[in-house]
């Protein structure tokens, strides 16, 4: 269903696997979409759709609300700050709303979001958590952090893609909270793979196993539904490419983890042990992933 808005123009910029998807929602929600992404087959793909598509970050900064959601702090360093960044074409007279989706250190995002404000943008964080299936769906987790006002604002737009949101603090506090979320959500999400192939192996179904780990000690993201955990892993395992593109993730945001801990000299073993063993993937874990997608 369409809405009501007072935005002229949502920009992406990054439509990769979760980005189109969240991207193709928010027009659903009647939003006038513009996309960068630097694959000129994914621009090709959204122009061919009726969209309108740019080959850089500066080409966005007259859109009202941009969505930033590229693969790590280097890649948002480049998109907002670069010389072909957002910040190259604000010209002080417009102030959009810059929301920051990717994954990164608050150190990252304090820094952007100091430079962009100085230029007259409005900055939030905006990290999510669900996956592509969430993303595919509409039923992201949103996690915001900055200015009340400028939450207000974006709200709307993240309720195209979220059904749960939460505001977490001032800048950079959605990114710890999503960092710490990744930690236990990775090691969740390779231990229930293994959890279901050694139950089947016993003759003891997804189906049945899921709804007694939801109400036991095993709870996770993938025992609410069996269907649901099907779903993630079809996402996940779709292709080797895919998988191989969510591995690359998943330690990144494990070092990310590492990093925070490191900041405070804390020693956390599990992690350290959850990133190692995860650092070189082995083929049978994709096919595990592909067998329990049903693929």
């Amino acid at each position: 269903m369409k809405v009501e808005n007072s935005l002229r123009q949502v920009a992406f910029i990054g439509a990769g696997n979760m980005g189109a998807a969240m991207a193709r929602r928010v027009a659903q929600g009647g939003y006038p979409l513009l996309v960068c992404d630097r694959s000129e087959t994914v621009r090709q793909t959204f122009q061919s759709e009726g969209f309108a598509v740019t080959d850089t970050p500066a080409g966005c900064a007259a859109a009202d609300l941009i969505v930033v959601l590229v693969a790590n702090d280097e890649q948002v360093k480049a998109v907002t700050l670069g010389p072909q960044g957002i910040v190259s074409a604000l010209d002080g007279q417009h102030h959009p709303l810059v929301c920051i989706m990717s994954t990164v250190l608050p150190e990252t995002m304090v820094d952007v979001a100091q430079a962009l404000t100085a230029r007259g943008a409005r900055v939030i964080d905006a990290p999510v958590t669900g996956g592509v299936a969430g993303a595919l769906r509409g039923t992201l987790t949103i996690l915001l952090a900055g200015e009340a006002a400028d939450i207000e604002t974006a709200t709307p737009v993240m309720q195209c893609m979220g059904t749960r949101i939460f505001h977490c603090g001032g800048h950079g506090a959605a990114q710890v909270v999503k960092i710490v979320n990744n930690m236990v959500g990775i090691a969740n999400i390779y231990l229930m793979a293994e959890a279901y192939e050694l139950a089947s192996g016993y003759g003891v179904t997804p189906e049945s196993l899921a709804p007694i780990l939801e109400v036991g000690s095993g709870r996770n993201f993938l025992t609410q539904d069996a269907e649901l955990a099907q779903g993630h892993f079809q996402a996940w395992a779709r292709s080797r490419e895919i998988f191989d593109s969510l591995a690359d993730i998943i330690r990144k945001d494990l070092e990310l983890a590492q990093q925070l801990a490191g900041d405070k000299s804390l020693s956390l073993p599990v992690l350290n042990s959850v990133a190692a063993g995860l650092e070189d993937i082995p083929g049978a874990v994709f096919e595990r992933w592909q067998k329990l997608a049903g693929i």
